[in-house]
């Protein structure tokens, strides 16, 4: 019988302690630094270990046996460092906060290529999106036990569950780091640099202020208790020019078979012989309008993106004096039409993988980026807007919050798995960062 065989099947329960484990971690954590998880395999980290295979299925069944392993250690360090939120929030504690966020972000840095690799996986691999639930589930329950107790004293208002609130702020905490750690927005270079923000956010979300403000809780439970009534969903988009012409008829019946599919299954799962089968057209017609299924995605992404865009747009001419007017674009540019879940919730997977669906992606979460940075520089000279941040880093933290929580959402996760309420906190949450009201 082969042992290797066995060992995959029941590996040693490890404890990450021992010189082997050790040593694999290393490994594995050195070639995430050169390389994707996808690229790197079990031969690979043996090799850099300087381990036997029989040693390795010792402790681990496979490579996503020793990331998830990895991310359980590093939790422990969060543990044991007592982060990563210790000490009430508030006024007085506001400088406890900060080492505690700085802290966390500081052991995220040094494993960076790791959490990365792991965010870009979740979605892919159970075993990673249990190992990284662990961790974000440790903050949130930090974050409730202290929205809870603040409000139990008065020193916070009531509003929205603070469960929901509490994993809106930590899949911006996530969003940014991994953004600050990757190369894909300008406005944030490194983790380091949307720490303030972020601080800045959190104490908004859960005092419906910001600290030294007038404090007006009734205004703020008003506003968030509010029922939101979805807007009447957008008419039919024309879809995108397909490169090869011709009747636009048939394109739109590509796009539209494509989207209808995308509701039910992945990228991965979706093929050019199912989009096929599901138009009723020949692969000769496809190919006339498009070059793969990759082609067709983007497609359909570009109009729904150009949507989105064109409401956030509205901030610039909508009377920014009124909160309640900067609140209702916001939720209105998040009022997404359903029929675009299955488009959007792929694109959230698999922009990190391809690299021009990353590039559309960047580019629009860049432009609407730009309009909330214009507005609170706009807001701040004409003294409608608090001072924070610089309006850059702010913005980007503000929007990734809400491409992550949107992207929470139409995953089901826990706590935000209603997207009209999701969206409806998101924007009170910018209106109050912003304008302090």
């Amino acid at each position: 019988m082969n042992t290797n065989s066995v060992a995959r099947q029941r590996p040693r329960r490890h404890d990450g302690r021992g010189a082997a484990e050790l040593a694999v971690f290393a490994a594995t954590e050195q070639l995430l630094r050169e390389s994707s998880l996808k690229d790197v395999t079990v031969a690979r980290i043996i090799s850099r270990a300087q381990l036997s295979r029989a040693n390795f299925y010792h402790y681990f069944a496979s490579k996503y046996d020793v990331v998830a392993a990895m991310v359980a250690r590093l939790l422990e360090d969060l543990d044991a460092s007592e982060g990563p939120i210790h000490a009430k929030l508030g006024l007085t504690h506001r400088s406890a906060m900060e080492v505690d966020l700085r802290h966390t972000i500081d052991i995220w840095s040094e494993h960076s290529a790791l959490i990365c690799a792991v965010i870009e996986h979740i979605h892919v691999v159970p075993q990673l999106a249990a190992a990284w639930k662990l961790m974000l589930d440790r903050f949130v329950s930090a974050l409730v036990e202290e929205i809870t107790h603040e409000r139990a004293t008065g020193a916070a208002p009531d509003g929205a569950a603070a469960e929901m609130i509490a994993t809106v702020l930590v899949c911006g905490y996530e969003r940014s780091f991994y953004v600050g750690a990757r190369p894909y927005d300008t406005r944030l270079p490194d983790p380091e640099s949307a720490v303030d923000s972020i601080i800045h956010v959190t104490l908004s979300a859960v005092y419906g202020e910001l600290l030294g403000g007038d404090r007006r809780p009734g205004r703020r439970k008003s506003r968030s208790s509010r029922r939101h009534t979805p807007a009447t969903p957008p008419a039919q988009r024309p879809p995108a020019s397909p490169g090869g012409g011709g009747d636009s008829a048939t394109a739109t019946t590509i796009l539209e078979g494509t989207r209808a599919l995308l509701a039910e299954q992945s990228m991965d799962q979706l093929s050019v012989a199912k989009i096929l089968e599901y138009a009723k057209i020949s692969r000769a017609t496809f190919y006339f309008y498009f070059e793969n299924k990759d082609d067709v995605f983007l497609a359909l992404f570009r109009a729904i993106a150009d949507n989105i865009v064109a409401r956030f747009m509205r901030l610039t001419t909508i009377d920014r004096t009124d909160p309640d007017q900067v609140e209702s674009v916001v939720i209105h540019g998040l009022d997404l039409d359903p029929a675009d879940f299955g488009v959007l919730r792929n694109a959230i997977y698999e922009w990190s993988h391809r690299p021009g669906l990353r590039e559309a992606y960047l580019a629009t979460i860049d432009r609407i980026i730009g309009i909330v940075e214009a507005t609170i520089d706009s807001d701040r000279a004409a003294g409608l807007a608090v001072a924070g941040p610089p309006a850059p880093q702010l913005a980007a933290v503000l929007v990734w919050t809400i491409e992550r929580s949107i992207a929470g959402s139409l995953a089901g996760e826990a706590h935000v798995q209603d997207t009209h309420a999701v969206a409806a906190l998101l924007a009170d949450i910018m209106v109050t960062t912003i304008y302090g009201r």
